[in-house]
């Protein structure tokens, strides 16, 4: 195979699981960070412990063990030589040079590989913060919708000529099901997430007669370390967090104790944190990403993770009023 696939936000969390599947499966994976260099041996270890099995040990929910490793053995076996054959190149997805820069240069390196350039392009890179719509500052709110929706839409335009000149190319983006349904003090990523799949719906249309295929991808929640480094990010701590430091995390939620919002922000991010820690792998999604390349016409939009959360979402969207759904939403986040 000499598809060549270019991933954003690569080197952590379902970017990198989504390189290593990918290139286990045999495409040729360009990944994208915003670090200069990466330390293999650390992607390795970010992978195991985002496909380690935890399991709640107390009626609190407030301790955790680890179990297996949720990856297939084969996989697992090759884990250091899959790493090894990611190509990774410097991308800030905030900078226009930057962005346009990278993508040439892989597009060069894709035509050395298979004559004639980047095949797909999987939009990941992503960041999050927790905090209610007043408490979080306007500089926060701009980061979120720079990197999570004018991040994506900045590669999709350095990348289009290139699928223009060739006549054929297909871009999966990365929403979420957060974008589906809001999220309480997580409402700028929702919003966010939101715009990404307006934006895969839009170009969905608009590149079909191009021969370039467009869908967004919808993950439901999912345990990576990108949500301890939500943790880290909006309590500004340099702290080596781990998902089993579970009780430090449940005892200080990433909000201000000043805060008027501080009493329904902490049963909220209870809620969210004991979820995110029992929530499926990044390979389940990687794999609905490997199953979306194979179909000849593949779907506008795709949900993948959670099982529960994928159908209750579908359905009570689709069956009950707004007012009823937001409730019972509301109730689901003790709120």
């Amino acid at each position: 195979m000499n598809k060549v696939v270019v991933i954003t936000g690569a080197s952590s969390g379902l970017g990198l699981s989504h390189a290593i599947f990918l290139t286990y499966k045999g495409y040729t994976v360009f990944g994208t960070s915003r670090k200069e260099t990466l330390d293999k041996d650390l992607l390795k270890q970010l992978f195991l412990q985002d496909h380690t099995q935890w399991k709640f040990v107390n009626k609190e929910k407030t301790k955790v063990k680890a179990g297996k490793i949720l990856a297939p053995k084969e996989l697992l076996n090759q884990l250091d030589t899959l790493i090894a054959k990611i190509t990774y190149f410097k991308m800030d997805v905030t900078s226009d040079s930057s962005v346009k820069e990278a993508i040439s240069e892989m597009e060069e390196k894709a035509k050395a590989i298979n004559n004639h350039g980047i095949d797909i392009l999987i939009n990941n890179a992503g960041i999050g913060f927790f905090g209610s719509v007043e408490d979080l500052s306007m500089e926060e709110w701009k980061q979120t919708f720079d990197i999570n929706f004018f991040g994506m839409l900045r590669v999709i335009r350095a990348i289009l000529p290139f699928m223009f000149a060739r006549g054929s190319g297909q871009i999966i983006n990365t929403s979420s099901l957060g974008g589906f349904v809001a999220i309480p003090y997580q409402t700028h990523y929702s919003a966010a997430k939101a715009a990404v799949k307006i934006l895969s719906e839009g170009l969905n249309m608009e590149l079909k007669s191009f021969n370039i295929k467009v869908s967004a991808l919808l993950p439901s929640d999912i345990n990576t370390s990108f949500n301890i480094n939500t943790y880290k990010l909006t309590k500004e701590t340099n702290e080596s967090l781990t998902s089993i430091d579970l009780e430090k995390m449940l005892a200080n939620p990433p909000i201000e104790k000043n805060s008027r919002h501080y009493a329904f922000a902490k049963r909220v991010w209870k809620v969210i944190v004991q979820n995110l820690i029992v929530s499926p792998p990044p390979l389940v999604v990687s794999r609905k990403i490997a199953k979306i390349l194979r179909r000849k016409n593949p779907k506008i939009s795709y949900q993948a993770g959670s099982f529960e959360q994928k159908f209750l979402i579908s359905l009570i969207r689709r069956i009950f009023p707004d007012t009823f759904n937001y409730t019972m939403l509301a109730k689901y986040y003790g709120l």
